[in-house]
């Protein structure tokens, strides 16, 4: 009959307009604050999100969009405006939710699921969320294709590898010979080990041959991943940090130097160069 719509092609309409409904209020609002930087001279960090479980309280097993706050303040020490991407589990989300921004802190997590670097899990593996995982690898390897800026930090480290084809020690005791304790018991801003650089790099340029950091790690870098190269380790071997070899910023580090900027500015340059190269991004977008 003239002038009625089949229900199949009305379900495509209906579903086309859910997907734009979804996309399209959290892009115009990434696409706001972008705009909002460069009236001000700022780049628009995007800080890439976790999902917290509530364990107890009024909603437990509530899951919530979440990053800790240090992230956050590093990156307005530094100059940049900080906006979180939410745990999406769309691709084509996640990656409107990469373009929208000017550079990536990775933040860190939980566990990775060795799953997707291809390894059975051990004994010593604790808590993973797979999609979470799933969402951070898309998010980064978006952002390297599109050769925007990335720092990532402790967990970001490992998925910076991962997404770059590596892998990573599903726990340190797998390590032989390592004896640095990893996971300090002491004030977050606190250093806690020494980290030796090798070679030149950005991580030696800002901090010298030898520096102490803070430490909250059980995993780390094993293999490393196409096109990174390792820049400083722990006194017991253990990777610390590493950066793409085609010049882009591409830096991985194993501490929290967002933690440690509560105690003082050694950290800060770190943060610096983000932002620089992240203007600098946004000046060729």
């Amino acid at each position: 009959m003239k002038g009625i719509i089949p229900r199949e092609a009305s379900d495509v309409n209906v579903k086309k307009r859910a997907r734009r409904a979804i996309l399209e209020p959290h892009a115009c609002g990434i696409e706001a604050a972008h705009q909002e930087g460069k009236e001000m001279g700022r780049p628009v960090i995007g800080i890439v999100g976790n999902l917290l479980i509530e364990q107890a309280g009024f909603s437990p097993g509530m899951e919530r969009s979440y990053v800790n706050n240090d992230y956050v303040a590093a990156v307005e020490r530094a100059g940049g405006i900080p906006f979180i991407l939410p745990v999406v589990r769309g691709q084509d989300v996640a990656e409107r939710q990469t373009e929208c921004v000017d550079a990536l802190l990775i933040s860190g997590g939980y566990d990775m699921d060795p799953l997707l670097y291809g390894e059975e899990p051990i004994r010593a593996l604790e808590f993973v969320y797979r999609e979470t995982d799933i969402f951070q690898l898309r998010t980064i390897k978006t952002a390297l294709k599109r050769g925007q800026p990335i720092l990532a930090i402790c967990k970001g480290i490992q998925l910076l590898n991962v997404a770059c084809g590596g892998t990573l020690h599903q726990d340190l005791g797998e390590i032989p010979g390592s004896f640095v304790k990893h996971s300090q018991n002491r004030k977050r801003s606190c250093p806690s080990h020494t980290v030796v650089t090798e070679g030149e790099s950005l991580i030696a340029e800002l901090f010298g041959s030898t520096f102490p950091v803070n430490s909250y790690h059980h995993q780390a870098v094993k293999e490393i991943g196409r096109g990174l190269v390792v820049t400083s380790r722990a006194m017991d071997g253990v990777v610390e940090s590493v950066e793409g070899e085609n010049g882009a910023f591409v830096v991985g580090v194993q501490w929290h130097p967002e933690m440690m900027l509560s105690g003082g500015d050694e950290m800060l340059p770190l943060f610096l160069r983000l932002t620089e190269a992240a203007e600098r991004f946004a000046a060729s977008r």
